[in-house]
């Protein structure tokens, strides 16, 4: 029986408005080295990864593979693949460029990870791989601790939520590569657009297991992150 592959997608096509910088976040530095980097970093370590797909900018593609990819010695294969307007978009042609790479009758296991989401650890990719082999689709996320409030468009507080069963939902989210793209295909008839790659799955009807992730895995979309982010790299978390 042939090898179950892994394949991650990480997604780093969006534009970075929130950061306020001149350059993407994605390319920012955190100690020297992109923060885009550090997110492709975590899964070359990780043994059960196969190959990464990197999806970015059409316009982008060179500078990837010249500042980002090939300074760093990665061991694992990591193909460039032009991303679309929206997330969602982008994700697909990642999933699209897989299902061309294998033949019709293999499966494989798909993480789909933010680009700046530099801090995931070992622990968390495994079990999601592990999670999704066995019931499809598994995401990491971190329990609520504080008062949640839902609140109008004028900002009066309608209702507090009961916090017991509320997460916040982390990347890498992994599924099995037929069903994500059954989820996709579905989305796109109906024109769904999901607030995660989850949520497609979810409206498909199939079940999502979640795990623990981590708070320390954030993500850097803030001036604010990015501080936290250079503080993180002073615990030397890996």
């Amino acid at each position: 029986m042939d090898e179950l592959r892994h394949f991650a997608i990480i997604v780093a096509a969006g534009k970075g408005l929130r950061m306020d910088q001149k350059m993407k976040k994605q390319y920012l530095h955190l100690d020297g080295i992109p923060i885009l980097t550090r997110t492709i970093m975590a899964f070359d370590k990780c043994d059960p990864v196969h190959e990464i797909i990197l999806v970015v900018p059409k316009q982008e593609k060179m500078y990837c593979k010249t500042h980002i990819i090939d300074p760093y010695g990665f061991k694992k294969k990591i193909h460039l693949v032009e991303g679309g307007k929206k997330r969602q978009d982008s994700v697909l042609k990642g999933l699209n460029y897989i299902r061309d790479k294998m033949s019709r009758d293999k499966e494989a296991i798909i993480m789909i990870h933010d680009g700046v989401r530099p801090f995931v650890n070992q622990n968390i990719i495994k079990d999601c791989i592990w999670n999704a082999v066995e019931y499809g689709a598994c995401i990491p996320g971190v329990k609520i601790t504080d008062t949640v409030k839902h609140v109008s468009s004028d900002y009066f507080i309608q209702k507090t939520l009961n916090r017991e069963n509320l997460y916040n939902a982390q990347t890498p989210q992994t599924f099995k590569l037929d069903l994500i793209l059954r989820a996709f295909e579905h989305a796109g008839k109906i024109l769904f657009l999901g607030t995660d790659d989850a949520s497609l799955v979810e409206h498909l009807g199939h079940k999502v297991v979640i795990i623990n992730g981590s708070k320390l895995n954030i993500k850097i979309t803030t001036p604010e992150d990015l501080v936290l982010g250079k503080y993180l790299l002073t615990l030397k978390l890996s």
